[in-house]
């Protein structure tokens, strides 16, 4: 008994011995770790940190798409992408690059060869340097993947620590890293397809600024190779870039939005607001490159634009814009424009303004090129309007479909002014006042009215005011006071002259005519159903106007070249003589012509506009009828409108030719 004591106290020795190494491999464990933290990845850990920072991106929202009234696309957008740049930092780890080669004295090709001969692992050894003001100034230049120490642990076999070495003072190099931000221009000038010089000029003149765009509109394939260069201070941004299928058919109708989505022309401002949507915003991580590393959270989800469809039908549009290119080529025309309505509704099917522009190329979106001159540009109507002048006197009873109207001599005085008609007319009806276009006969029949009862009457039915579909530009023309109307005025009124409207406006007073006397609103919107519309005169009036209009179409009519086969076609031509300052151009013309068709069921009503025909021909009935009879035919085709019955235009009573 007395020998087993000493194995006892032997035992309980060896157990506190193993217990206290245990112990003190934990503690050492604990201190290696942390002296790895604390030295030797105290570099990366801080520099991972700074690389990841949470912020707040925007998501840009779909804009609507825009349709015509059979479900076509006539704009929508697809996805693009921009690059921008942080001048300010771009700049500043260019001048701290150079600052370290410098500190250095190694050139960056210098640099590049050293990284291949001494490339371990992610990390190069570059050089020990022996002066710690030169480790201190680099370490305070903070750039991505330098280092200033590197700490060596060697263990044995048992895993005990045997040796701290450390290399101080030298310099290593992540050169992934570090490759963020030395070829920054080059790069970007490589995958961008412009020089170098040209990216480093635009960036170093931003230096102070924390923002600006590079290129917007790319393609997302171009963007994801940038962003797979990582390269410091360069962003990529979704956007969206709009798209207009129908092109220069469409253009000044649609118009266009600019770089940043926003309406600028035609249907794209009208109804912007309506388009745009409600752009997003998530919260993600980003890496300083603006890589998103990590999604956070939504903040805000965007909120697509509404789509649009219009009452344009873009087959007839397309038939419109085809004719009207015709047309000014054969006449050397300065311009050409169109509207086309439906004759029950008041939905604009068609509107084409040319010289026209590719909405989908920049560089063609010039002030001239984008002017709807539908809207925008003021003409003198000339004789288009004589047939309302006619339907107001017989509305109010002033005159019958049998009154007899002395046009002799062929000329009148008024207030010192002489009107003049092309030849003497003698006596005529007022079917022949339109048919032979008398501005005497229109002037006597609009004297009979009141200045008040002309001016309501040329105000309701669109002139003087706008035409209610908003497209931007619309100048509503001008319609003095009726308090200041005096005979002179009253008389030029009724044949086209002393008042102005866009072509527009003209189109939607045709409707008195085409719609049984009665005026509804312009849209430019698809309707689901007729609007509500003002009687204006008798339905028997207008439908007997009508038929006067007929006769224009006639054989012995101004514009024969306006007939349509198969369908009955009334309309009215004006030749009209532009102004200038004070005064008319002496030979230079508007060609006008108004129509309607068919006469037994009006369907369309197309006015057509050719500005300053140039090769001797210029009457309104010879130059741009025979564009009303070109697109009418297709368009009634496509439209499926039955053709009349065999017809006998009615017979004019109208003495003279």
């Amino acid at each position: 008994m007395l020998g087993s004591e000493p194995v006892s106290k032997r035992v309980l020795v060896n157990r506190d011995t193993v217990v206290f190494i245990l112990i003190a491999l934990g503690f050492m464990a604990i201190i290696v770790q942390a002296f790895s933290v604390q030295i030797l990845k105290t570099d990366f850990l801080q520099n991972e940190a700074d690389k990841r920072q949470s912020r707040t991106i925007e998501i840009p929202a779909y804009r609507g798409d825009v349709y015509d009234r059979n479900g076509h696309l006539l704009a929508l957008s697809t996805p693009m992408a921009a690059v921008w740049v942080d001048p300010k930092i771009v700049v500043a780890h260019e001048k701290k690059y150079r600052a370290f080669l410098r500190l250095l004295n190694l050139s960056d090709t210098q640099l590049n060869q050293r990284i291949k001969e001494n490339r371990q692992k992610r990390l190069s050894f570059i050089q020990q340097v022996s002066d710690p003001n030169i480790i201190q100034q680099i370490a305070e230049l903070d750039l991505s993947g330098i280092y200033t120490k590197r700490v060596e642990l060697s263990f044995e076999s048992s895993g005990k620590l045997i040796q701290v070495s450390k290399r101080l003072p030298s310099i290593w190099v992540d050169r992934r890293l570090i490759n963020r931000y030395r070829y920054t221009y080059a790069k970007l000038a490589q995958v961008l397809e412009v020089s170098e010089g040209t990216i480093a000029k635009k960036i170093r003149a931003k230096s102070k600024r924390r923002f600006l765009y590079l290129k917007r509109s790319m393609l997302p394939s171009v963007a994801e190779e940038i962003e797979r260069l990582k390269l410091t201070g360069v962003y990529i941004q979704e956007e969206y870039k709009r798209y207009y299928p129908a092109g220069e058919s469409s253009a000044q109708l649609i118009g266009f939005t600019n770089i940043d989505d926003q309406g600028q022309e035609g249907v794209e401002l009208a109804y912007d607001q309506w388009l745009k949507g409600s752009s997003g915003k998530k919260q993600v991580i980003k890496d300083r490159s603006g890589r998103v590393i990590d999604f956070v959270k939504d903040i805000k989800a965007s909120e697509p634009g509404k789509p649009i469809t219009l009452s344009i039908d873009n087959r007839i549009q397309y038939i419109a814009y085809r004719a009207l290119k015709k047309v000014m080529i054969e006449h050397a025309a300065q311009s050409a424009s169109s509207v086309i309505l439906d004759a029950k509704t008041g939905e604009i099917l068609s509107l084409v303004s040319l010289p026209g522009y590719n909405p989908n190329d920049l560089k063609q979106r010039t002030g001239k090129a984008i002017r709807n001159r539908v809207v925008t540009d003021l003409i003198e109507p000339g004789s288009t309007v004589k047939p309302f002048v006619v339907a107001k006197a017989l509305d109010e009873g002033l005159i019958t479909e049998q009154s007899d109207i002395d046009t002799s001599p062929g000329s009148i005085r008024i207030q010192g002014n002489r009107i003049t008609d092309s030849r003497n007319h003698g006596v005529l009806t007022p079917l022949g006042v339109i048919k032979k276009s008398s501005n005497v006969g229109a002037a006597k029949i609009a004297l009979m009215l009141t200045p008040q009862q002309q001016h309501d009457f040329w105000y309701d039915i669109g002139f003087g005011r706008d035409s209610g579909v908003f497209l931007p530009g619309e100048n509503s023309g001008y319609l003095k006071s009726a308090s200041r109307w005096q005979d002179i005025d009253q008389a030029s009124a009724s044949f086209g002259y002393s008042f102005s409207t866009n072509l527009l406006n003209l189109a939607h007073s045709y409707l008195l005519f085409s719609n049984q006397g009665k005026m509804v609103p312009l849209s430019i919107i698809k309707l689901d159903a007729p609007p509500e519309g003002e009687q204006l005169v008798k339905p028997e009036v207008a439908n007997s106007v009508l038929r006067m209009m007929e006769t224009v179409v006639s054989r012995e009519g101004t514009a024969v070249k306006a007939a349509v086969p198969g369908y009955r076609v009334a309309g009215k031509t004006g030749t009209v003589h532009k102004t200038k300052q004070g005064g008319y151009e002496a030979n230079t013309y508007l060609s006008l012509f108004a129509g309607i068709v068919p006469v037994s069921n009006p369907d369309l009503i197309m006015v057509v506009l050719v500005n300053e025909p140039s090769r001797g021909v210029y009457y309104g009935g010879l130059v741009a009828a025979p564009v009303f009879q070109e697109v009418m035919t297709e368009a009634l085709r496509l439209r499926n409108v039955p053709q009349d019955e065999t017809f006998d235009l009615p017979k004019s009573t109208a003495g003279g030719e």
